[in-house]
């Protein structure tokens, strides 16, 4: 009589040792965010804090607000094509043509990004997926993957494309250089994984390998699986990050002054300093700083605007966050109170490159 695997238990939340290591880098990590955010402060009264709250009209707050939210549908659905979750599971409900499920995970993975130091909110993503989403672990970490390869490539595309200031050849060469340099990276990548096995086929193949190897195993099917390449999702990325730049930057512009363009460099400035692995408790510190940089990089050092670009980068910070945990809380609340999350009519196809 053939033997019968036992059950495999439910996955659950990850855990993280904290280690001396993780705890130093711990340490570091609100020490530079804190030292960022007082010496930041320290020139801006905290009157021009509180004024920078009040001066934008509620015409400018609603806006903001509302290209805040509407990001948060447009990674939703960026979200439901990378994991093409309507061809494996059927959707509980629909808000908007949004599924539900989806909409849950990313809103308080959202939450957690910004509310927790060194971008260890990350880690609440593949839990929230397999538990919400029914998806396998190694499946949602290879998603989540491919999605900060894809905001990073986004978001540096639109620095390229919009940062004011820049010569038209300028961007066409840069662009060319960005469209050559992926498809290289590929090309390579795939060539890589041609001659290397699979990790679960060859156990001793991840162990043995160097640093690198073990990233670029871990790349794998983020970078090869079909569904992230799907134009759809791609767009979706570019809608999600111009909606959100623009809405910061209509805020950032209200309060210091600025030109628009102006504002839309430090908006970009503020995101680009979020890809920082080394970030404080809730990003504070060094979103300002990222901030401050891009609109710096066009304004005078004397200028009225950059005085105020701190306490508009402040203001812009606190609107995100407190957007991110009421999101994020609702979510939660709302899951706990409906219905279990679907289960699947087949178990999703696993791609083998």
């Amino acid at each position: 009589m053939p033997s019968q695997r036992p059950p495999q238990p439910p996955p659950t939340a990850p855990t993280a040792q904290a280690t001396p290591k993780s705890r130093i880098k711990m340490i570091v990590a609100w020490t530079v965010g804190l030292t960022l955010l007082a010496w930041l402060l320290s020139h801006t009264p905290f009157s021009e804090v509180r004024e920078a709250i009040t001066r934008p009209s509620i015409g400018i707050w609603g806006l903001t607000l509302g290209g805040l939210l509407l990001s948060y549908g447009l990674r939703s659905a960026r979200l439901q094509v990378v994991l093409a979750l309507d061809d494996h599971t059927r959707a509980p409900r629909r808000w908007l043509g949004l599924r539900t499920d989806a909409l849950r995970v990313i809103l308080m993975h959202n939450a957690a990004v910004n509310l927790l130091p060194m971008r260890a909110g990350e880690l609440s993503f593949p839990w929230l997926a397999s538990r919400e989403l029914n998806l396998p672990l190694p499946r949602a970490v290879a998603c989540l993957l491919w999605m900060r390869v894809q905001d990073l490539i986004v978001l540096i595309a639109l620095g390229v494309l919009l940062w004011p200031g820049v010569p038209l050849l300028w961007r066409g060469a840069a662009l060319a250089a960005m469209v050559l340099g992926w498809w290289g990276v590929s090309w390579g990548m795939r060539r890589w994984y041609g001659h290397h096995p699979e990790p679960h086929t060859d156990p001793a193949t991840l162990s043995n390998a160097g640093k690198v190897a073990q990233v670029l195993f871990r790349l794998r099917h983020a970078l090869l699986e079909p569904a992230h390449h799907r134009p759809m999702a791609w767009l979706l990325t570019l809608a999600n990050w111009s909606v959100k730049l623009a809405a910061g930057a209509f805020l950032l512009s209200a309060i210091s002054g600025s030109n628009w363009g102006t504002a839309w460099a430090g908006a970009l400035g503020g995101e680009l300093a979020a890809v920082v692995p080394l970030q404080g408790p809730a990003g504070f510190g060094t979103y300002e700083a990222g901030v401050w940089a891009g609109m710096a990089a066009h304004l005078s050092a004397h200028s009225s605007a950059l005085a105020l670009a701190v306490s508009a980068a402040l203001a812009l910070h606190v609107c995100f966050l407190l957007c991110a945990v009421i999101a994020g809380a609702l979510a939660w609340l709302l899951g706990h109170l409906s219905s279990p999350p679907s289960t699947p009519r087949e178990p999703p196809a696993r791609h083998v490159p």
